[in-house]
């Protein structure tokens, strides 16, 4: 964060913003701490159901985008290395391109009750069920939200985005080792997925994560080292 900060700072008037999407189970409040000791002044969204990582089939964060004016991606790198941010500096001195994006927008938000009856019209339809249940998630309807996880497990069990989400559930209902027998699920049915795996390790593993000292990732390499074996 701080070095964004810094990039942000030096560039925020030359038709640059920054969005910071944090992508923790846990929920803002193990991510709002670190945005005050940052002093971070950019906005930062926070991922809960991993819904950004699974959009763009990411294993790995961090990552990050340059999205142009028209709205296309036209830098993806990792962390914000040297390399990566002069790749964004030369793409920001270009000129503001006047052409507008002619593409649709391929699909819009749903309401609940618009996710509730697609579901009516097919119920079999495992990709329905895993929506509405993080719907009634983020809607605090958490009993609902696990029957369409397990209604959706039945219909797809090799699918790890269901479980995760099913872990998320459990996660707001305070059943932490519920909630990581369900992670672990996931993190079996997609293995070479970081993202899930370091979610599981915040849960397992807090002092690593959220500790005064920030985020130790020495210990986090040498998990990666365990883990690959």
């Amino acid at each position: 964060m701080p070095v964004w900060q810094e990039f942000f700072e030096r560039h925020r008037t030359n038709r640059f913003t920054l969005l910071s999407i944090a992508v923790d189970v846990q929920g803002p409040e193990v991510v709002t701490p670190w945005i005050k000791k940052y002093g971070v002044t950019f906005p930062v969204a926070v991922d809960t159901a991993d819904i950004f990582g699974a959009a763009f089939g990411l294993k790995a964060i961090p990552v990050s985008f340059l999205v142009d004016e028209v709205g296309i991606i036209r830098l993806q790198g990792g962390g914000p290395s040297k390399e990566f941010l002069a790749q964004v500096e030369e793409i920001l001195r270009e000129p503001v391109s006047t052409v507008r994006s002619q593409t649709r927008e391929s699909a819009t938000a749903m309401s609940l009750d618009e996710l509730r009856a697609q579901v009516a019209r097919t119920s079999s339809d495992a990709d329905a069920r895993l929506a509405l249940a993080q719907a009634l998630e983020r809607a605090g309807d958490y009993q609902a939200a696990f029957v369409e996880c397990e209604a959706a497990a039945r219909l797809r069990p090799s699918d790890a985005t269901i479980p995760f989400t099913h872990g998320l559930v459990l996660l707001r209902q305070g059943k932490t080792n519920e909630a990581l027998v369900k992670l672990t699920q996931a993190r079996d049915l997609d293995a070479g997925n970081w993202r899930i795996r370091k979610q599981i390790w915040a849960l397992e593993h807090p002092d690593k994560f959220y500790g005064t000292n920030g985020i130790d990732w020495g210990w986090q390499k040498e998990q990666i080292a365990r883990e690959k074996k």
